[in-house]
């Protein structure tokens, strides 16, 4: 899938690192390869969760309390709610920028992160509902995720503090703090400039050592094998469909058998009803079944994920169900053994969107 992940980025940071860039979309590796999993949906708990768990705690290491983290990623969704595209790379580059942490991607990691904080706490708001099916939902306040205004600048600091400059050369804290006339006067005031230049190598030390210890427990960039867990397994379908594994990545034919007669699951892209080719081999076992027993019949029943407007949906789930039937008819089935039928419920919950995007073709009798 081609993708300017660049350009986006920059939309929301005028001078964004094309390193770092580059350096998230191989972190991510074949989880953008889908359309699903190269977007960020803020309304699904489970993918805030999976960003929440995977990246921020995983490969950024943060060990912040799972409200904090959850406000952060909130932020980013208010920031972007007016795109109806929320690039993964875009949301984990905000994100790696708000706590800081560019420099594990190989950029600058100490005022960005405050401007990344800063940019999120203006937002003051919560995740948008996403686009998969049909269309977007209602936005939820961001204060119910508890990031108000300057919330975010202090999660950062509490999170990933940043290096602390270099300390200035001994002669200054002389020049500022002590004078050769306070000397002269008998003031005594010499060694308050050398006690300000111990503290501050103190807290450099501190901070330098807390920075190195965070470096090192930070998660190695994954192959492109690993990247994928960024995605959820496919769970299947919520009827019974067999072999779970080979549910593909949008369009696909899977031919399974439940109760001993075979059936075939269709799927389908995102707001998409255009029927797979694979659908030609695959239906050759049902036709088998159909000529060997004269009285069976197939059900078409559609169904669709829970994402976006609900009436559009149901209008879907119809449509693919009428492809699924003129799709098979084109293949030699009688058109009075292919029957349409209306499923108890058609919007599948609880399992991975690519399994509730189908229709399956069921024997009956």
């Amino acid at each position: 899938m081609a993708e300017d992940w660049l350009a986006d980025v920059r939309k929301y940071v005028a001078d964004a690192d094309e390193a770092v860039v580059s350096a998230i979309v191989k972190y991510l590796g074949i989880a953008l390869r889908n359309r699903d999993s190269s977007l960020v949906s803020f309304s699904d708990k489970k993918e805030t969760d999976r960003v929440r768990e995977n990246f921020l705690k995983k490969k950024l290491g943060l060990t912040d309390d799972d409200a904090t983290l959850d406000a952060a990623i909130a932020g980013v969704g208010e920031r972007m709610k007016e795109d109806r595209t929320k690039n993964r790379v875009t949301v984990y580059y905000l994100l790696a920028q708000h706590f800081g942490l560019l420099g594990l991607f190989g950029g600058a990691a100490g005022a960005a992160g405050v401007a990344g904080a800063a940019g999120l706490a203006a937002a003051g708001g919560a995740g948008d509902a996403g686009t998969n099916e049909g269309e977007t939902a209602p936005v939820a306040p961001l204060a119910a995720a508890g990031l108000g205004a300057g919330g975010a600048v202090a999660a950062s600091s509490a999170a990933d503090p940043a290096p602390a400059a270099p300390p200035p050369p001994p002669s200054a804290p002389q020049t500022a703090y002590s004078s050769g006339d306070d000397e002269k006067a008998g003031g005594g005031m010499g060694w308050l400039g050398w006690l300000l230049l111990a503290l501050v190598l103190a807290a450099l030390i501190f901070f330098g050592l807390r920075y190195c210890s965070k470096q090192e427990a930070a998660v190695a960039p994954p192959t492109d094998e690993a990247a994928v867990s960024e995605t959820v397994a496919p769970a299947g379908s919520a009827t019974g469909t067999a072999a779970t594994a080979a549910i593909p990545e949008g369009a696909g034919v899977v031919a399974a058998d439940r109760e001993g007669k075979p059936m075939l699951t269709v799927y389908f892209d995102t707001g998409k009803s255009e029927v797979s080719n694979d659908l030609s081999t695959a239906a050759a076992g049902v036709k088998a079944y159909l000529d060997g027993n004269p009285a069976a019949t197939l059900a078409v029943s559609g169904y669709n994920d829970p994402t976006g407007n609900a009436a559009a949906n149901a209008e879907l789930s119809k449509n693919r169900a009428q492809s699924v039937k003129a799709a098979l008819e084109k293949l030699g089935f009688a058109p009075e053994r292919v029957v349409l039928e209306k499923p108890a419920e058609a919007t599948t919950s609880g399992t991975d969107n690519s399994a509730a995007r189908r229709v399956e073709v069921t024997v009956k009798g």
